[in-house]
This record gives structure tokens, C-alpha cells and sequence, in this order.
């Protein structure tokens, strides 16, 4: 059987000697394929075989009543070959050919500050190259930068401050061919939009001081702090006892930071640590300086808003947050999520 199987080249040899028995192939991706086929005779069974190119010969795959088959866990950019057997009679029925295709990449938004943006790459077969690509609202995509398959991420820097960016992905895999290089791409991936972050003024105070308010003192229920603070989002820190909110610190900032209660910070420290917070009060304008970037009283940028009963013992003493190790230092940035 085997060696008539090798003499075997393409499904018109075979299709030639046939009665009208035609072989589909159809949603092809990089791991996957659909198989079909029509025959004018009734065949109670047929048998499957898979070329190996290795050992030069057909193998069985599986046997099965049905006329169509869902083909899985193939290697992408790989090239195929099946043929359908009558598995009573054994007569070679026909063969079909095909390609998987590249596998195309996943991207994320894995970070982004007031002039980068961070990318996760996912889904990326081995040996291929990622090419990244960017634009900007009303501009044409541009290819910006090309990775080795082991990359998992990748940062652009050097953008603009309060800016969207739109990225998209394809790999591309170059093989040869008769002496010449043919480069296959993958589909592009979905597009993936990262917004930078506004970079905000700094006092001339370091801010290592970090205050601390009871949320329960917030007691106009109309207001949106109320509403913030009270909400099913809001829960407390077990660790530090702040409230937070979609894993931001609730804070209270002067003026110049902004209004809108539910605004979102990322924090920078000289220790290196960022935090997000949330805006969930505001310091009066009488408490702070002329500019309204913190309080008079205390030089202190950021004030917390806590759960009384769980807050640290010696935070209660000293009164300020800047004692722990994560808040510790002074504030080097601030940048609004836009």
C-alpha cells in the first residue's frame, strides 16, 4: 500500500481515475484546517492518512464514517498532504494539499506614563520576526520597530504627553525556497489603543510627608465624594486601612491637580515606587499655597483617605503614611490619566 501511496503526486492523478470524488480544503489558520469531501458511491467508511516527509510515506491518521474533518494542532507555515481512503476496499479516493498559515501575534497594553507606552507580545511562533506598528488619530499606521520571537515586550518611548496611540502587530516568516527567500505574514493583529499620560507641575515641597483623613467624615450624601467613598467599588486596604477603587488609593489633592472627583494620578516616589490614585476629596484652596499643589500645614502633597479601625498602629502615632516603605520618599512625579 505504501508504495503505491509515494507514486502518488497530486489530488488530478488520483481525482483522474475516480468516480467524481472531490476532496475540500477550507478555513485554514496556523494550527488548524477543514477537511471535506463528496463521493457519487456510497462509502460506509473512510480511512485518513497524513504524508510524513520525513520517512516519505503515508500514515495513518484516523478512520471515520463522516465525509468531513476538523484537522488540529498542526504547526503553522507548514505545508500538508491527506489523502481519503475507501477503508473496505482501500481504494485511494483522493488527496488535498495545503499551508497552515502564521500565527498572528497578541498584543496588550501592559503599561504607560506621560511619554511611553509598554506592549505585551503574546502568540508567537518560534523563528518568526514581530513586526510592531503605530499611528496616530487621522495618520497611517507606520512600522516602528521589528522583534526576534522571544521578545515579550516592548516599550516606545519618546511620545507625546496626553495623546492617544494605536498599535498592531503581524509576524513574518522567511523560509527557503529553491534558493530563494519567500517571507510569509500572519494577519495583523487586533489593534490595541494606549493613551499617554498628562505630566503635571510639581511644588518646591518634596512631599515625603503623606497625610491621612477619615473617610467617615465625608458626610454630604449628594455629593460625589460621598458617593465614591459609600460605592460598591470603594473597599478598604487590609494592609494600609485607605480606601480604594479599581486598585487606586483614594487620595485628596489641591486645586491645581484637578476638580473631578473619580480623576486618576499615577504617583511616582524617588524610591522608584508608582502608585495610581483616585481623587476622591479636595484640599480647601485656604489650606493651600498660593498655587494649590499642597497643604500649608504639613508640605504635604498627598492625603489618603482611611478606615479608621484598620489602620496601622504607627501610622496612627506619627501621622503620616510616609513611614511605609511603599510610600516612603519624596514625590518626583504626577501624571493625570487622561
Amino acid at each position: 500500500m505504501q508504495s503505491k501511496f509515494d507514486i502518488i503526486s497530486s489530488i488530478n492523478d488520483v481525482n483522474g481515475n475516480t468516480n467524481e470524488f472531490s476532496v475540500n480544503v477550507s478555513d485554514v489558520t496556523a494550527t488548524s484546517a477543514n477537511l471535506s469531501w463528496k463521493s457519487e458511491d456510497l462509502v460506509m467508511s473512510y480511512r485518513v492518512c497524513k504524508y510524513n516527509v520525513i520517512k516519505k510515506q503515508w500514515e495513518e491518521y484516523l478512520t471515520t464514517p463522516n465525509s468531513e474533518l476538523k484537522l488540529t494542532d498542526l504547526d503553522p507555515s507548514t505545508s500538508f498532504r491527506f489523502c481519503i481512503i475507501n477503508a473496505v476496499s482501500n481504494e485511494i479516493l483522493g488527496t488535498a494539499e495545503f499551508t497552515t498559515g502564521v500565527k498572528t501575534p497578541v498584543l496588550s497594553v501592559k503599561n504607560r506614563d506621560g511619554n511611553a507606552v509598554k506592549l505585551g507580545i503574546k502568540n508567537v511562533q518560534k523563528g518568526a520576526k514581530v513586526e510592531i506598528y503605530r499611528k496616530t488619530s487621522g495618520k497611517k499606521f507606520k512600522k516602528i520597530a521589528t522583534l526576534s520571537s522571544d521578545k515579550k515586550t516592548y516599550t516606545d518611548k519618546k511620545l507625546k504627553g496626553a495623546t492617544a496611540y494605536y498599535y498592531k502587530a503581524k509576524a513574518v516568516v522567511s523560509k527557503k525556497q529553491s534558493g530563494k527567500v519567500i517571507k510569509k505574514s500572519s494577519a495583523f493583529s487586533d489593534t490595541r489603543k494606549a493613551k499617554t499620560l498628562l505630566s503635571m507641575g510639581l511644588p518646591s515641597v518634596s512631599g515625603k510627608t503623606k497625610t491621612y483623613a477619615y473617610y467617615t467624615a465625608v458626610t454630604l450624601r449628594s455629593s460625589p465624594q460621598y458617593k465614591l467613598l459609600r460605592s460598591s467599588k470603594c473597599y478598604t486596604d487590609e494592609e494600609t486601612g485607605i480606601r480604594m477603587v479599581d486598585g487606586c488609593y483614594c487620595v485628596a489633592l489641591g486645586s491645581y491637580y484637578g476638580t473631578k472627583i473619580g480623576t486618576k494620578y499615577r504617583v511616582t516616589f524617588s524610591t522608584g515606587t508608582k502608585i495610581d490614585v483616585i481623587l476622591c476629596d479636595q484640599k480647601a484652596d485656604r489650606h493651600t499655597d498660593s498655587r494649590h499643589q499642597y497643604a500649608v500645614n504639613n508640605s504635604d502633597i498627598l492625603e489618603f483617605y482611611v478606615e479608621g479601625s484598620k489602620m496601622p498602629r504607627a501610622i496612627r502615632n506619627r501621622g503620616n503614611y510616609g513611614i511605609l516603605e511603599k510610600f516612603s520618599g519624596s514625590v518626583v512625579k504626577i501624571e493625570k490619566y487622561v
